[in-house]
Formats: structure tokens, C-alpha cells, sequence
């Protein structure tokens, strides 16, 4: 269970700063971590003028905002205080805020796992359940993974709007991470998912052929169905995985029903439903061909609950922004496995 203090990092900066901003107490307060010992992430937070407050990948500090502050804090027992074992906080504020979109850039050092959790307030001060948010990950060395935060700190404005930007590649990432970190099955099952999705972005990038105006706009959105449709199946694939779990070490079978936990029926239910989708037809010529049907009854698939979580959320992500209608279910409340 993580313990740190969300607020601490502001202390100093209301107190020292508020004979100058005395009428604007409005900030932005994130922490992030790879709950081990040393951070396996960085953070850098852009504003809506495009300046930067972080650490780079490299080591280099990012210090062009006004009043913001980047921290790494470890905090331990109370008695003894931390000890190398600890987890690794960062911490990462500015105050007061400007109107517009700020951009959190989330850089791997590792492949891990992470989360980030968001707070604000606005000009009066006031902090409310709605401007809260909490998010988990999973992210690959190198890569860089991007929140936009949407922010009017005026009193009265609707809360924040958060977006996490989610492309196909963040998808393969996410599988390929969670499998080095034990949270997927094996290569075979791996690379079943990671040919869906490619056959999506396939389908996708067709789809971007099309021009962008008012007459297309509507055979824009049923070129998109069947991409969104894979991606619903894939998470579906998932969510029976994550039932059946053929990793007795790790977890075991949540099945009541055979018809709950069998792959086939989900695809033969799939097929007989869409195949008049345009589309679809085309997806099971490549799917019926592909080498995962010669090996899934010898695969080890399973799926852990956290991955099963971050990737279902990623697929939502993406599902939104190909203008879906997918409802993403977001419980500020759930902090994961900090």
C-alpha cells in the first residue's frame, strides 16, 4: 500500500507565493511510481504555452514554468525513515494554473508497470472528489506515453478532462510489457493479440485514406465499425482468459460455465453476428489462416487482473478517440495495486 502526501509539495509554494497570487490559489498536483525501489519512470509536464517542467530520461531537469516544483521523494517508516527498499514517489506541481491543456509526458526507463494520480483545485482553492483522478499502466523503456488535461481553473468551470492519447503501438506495448512482467500468457497467445491489433491498425489506416470533409464524414465513421469491433473482441478474448487462467502457479480458474471461458464460442458467436459488417468478412480470411490456431490448445494463456484492467482501459481509450461509443468506467477511487 503506497503512503505519500499529496499536498506536501505545495505547502511552500502557497505559502511563499501567495502575497503575489493572492487571488489565485489554483494548481495542479501530480505523483507517479513503479511502487519499487528505484523509479523506473520520468515525468515532464508541458503547459498550455507549450513550457516545461520535468526530468528527462537523459537526467535533464526541465525548469521553464513559473512556481513549479519536481521532486523524488521516499518516504518510509515514520520511525526510521525510508531505506533503499522503499518506493520511489515523484512529485510534480505548479501553481498558480493558466487556462487551456497541459500535457503530462510519462517517459519508460524500464518496461513496468506505473501509476499516476492527478489533483487540482481551482482559483479559489477548492478541491472536490470530481478533480480527482487516478490511473495505472503499463509502459515500455524508451517509449512515451502522453495525458492531455484540459483545465479551467475558474471557479464554477466543469472539472478537468483528462485523455490518455492511446495508439495501436501502445496496445503491442502493453502486451508485450505485461508479458516480461509475468502478468500475460505466453509468446504464442502473446502474438495472437498483437496480430488482432494489427489487422485493426490495418483497417484503420485504410480508413485514413478517406478525406477529412462533411460529405465523408459519415463513411469515415462506418469505416471505423470494424476496428472498433476487433477491438472489442480482443478485450472480450481478455476477459475469458482472465477466467480461465491456464497458469495454476499464479491463479486459478473463476469459470462457472463452460460457455464463459471458451474462446471459440466467442469468435464462432462473433462471426455469425458481423460477418455481414463490412469488414469483418475480411478480418477472418487473415484470422482463419493464422498459426495461432495450430497452437492455441498448447499455449499457456492467462491474464492478471491488473493487466487485464490497464489494457481493457487502453482499448477503451482508443475506442473513444475512433469516435466510439464505448463508455470508459472510471473509478476515481480505484488506485490499482499502489
Amino acid at each position: 500500500m503506497k503512503t505519500f502526501n499529496f499536498f506536501m509539495l505545495f505547502i511552500f509554494l502557497q505559502s511563499s507565493l501567495q502575497f503575489i497570487f493572492a487571488d489565485d490559489n489554483s494548481y495542479i498536483s501530480i505523483h507517479a511510481g513503479t511502487n519499487s525501489g528505484k523509479n523506473k519512470i520520468s515525468l515532464v509536464l508541458i503547459d498550455p504555452v507549450g513550457r516545461k517542467e520535468g526530468t528527462l530520461p537523459s537526467g535533464l531537469q526541465l525548469h521553464e514554468i513559473l512556481n513549479c516544483g519536481y521532486s523524488v521523494t521516499r518516504l518510509g517508516d515514520p520511525n526510521t525513515g525510508p531505506d533503499e527498499f522503499d518506493p520511489e514517489t515523484i512529485e510534480l506541481g505548479c501553481f498558480p494554473l493558466t487556462i487551456g491543456t497541459y500535457i503530462i509526458n510519462v517517459y519508460g526507463l524500464q518496461d513496468t508497470s506505473f501509476w499516476i494520480s492527478v489533483r487540482s483545485a481551482d482559483i479559489t482553492g477548492s478541491i472536490d472528489d470530481s478533480k480527482f483522478y487516478d490511473f495505472s499502466g503499463l509502459i515500455s523503456s524508451v517509449a512515451v506515453m502522453d495525458y492531455k488535461i484540459s483545465i479551467d481553473p475558474t471557479p464554477g468551470s466543469p472539472p478537468p478532462t483528462i485523455t490518455k492519447m492511446v495508439t495501436f503501438q501502445t496496445l503491442r506495448d502493453d502486451f508485450t510489457v505485461a508479458q516480461k512482467l509475468n502478468q500475460i500468457g505466453d509468446d504464442k497467445f502473446v502474438n495472437s493479440l498483437i496480430r488482432m491489433v494489427n489487422i485493426a491498425e490495418k483497417f484503420y489506416n485504410r480508413c485514413q485514406q478517406i478525406k477529412d470533409d462533411s460529405k465523408e464524414d459519415k463513411h469515415k465513421r462506418l469505416c471505423y465499425r470494424p476496428v472498433i469491433m476487433i477491438l472489442e473482441l480482443i478485450k472480450k478474448r481478455l476477459e475469458i482468459v482472465n477466467k480461465i487462467c491456464d497458469n495454476p502457479g499464479e491463479c486459478k480458474s473463476k469459470c462457472k460455465l463452460k460457455d464463459e471461458c471458451d474462446e471459440d464460442l466467442v469468435f464462432d458467436n462473433f462471426r455469425k453476428e458481423n460477418i455481414k459488417e463490412e469488414g469483418i468478412k475480411e478480418f477472418f480470411s487473415e484470422w482463419d489462416k493464422d498459426e495461432w490456431h495450430k497452437h492455441k490448445k498448447l499455449c499457456k494463456r492467462f491474464v492478471t487482473d491488473e493487466a487485464l484492467k490497464i489494457i481493457s482501459e487502453d482499448i477503451d481509450w482508443l475506442i473513444k478517440s475512433l469516435d466510439g461509443e464505448t463508455k470508459i468506467a472510471h473509478n476515481k477511487d480505484d488506485k490499482g495495486d499502489k
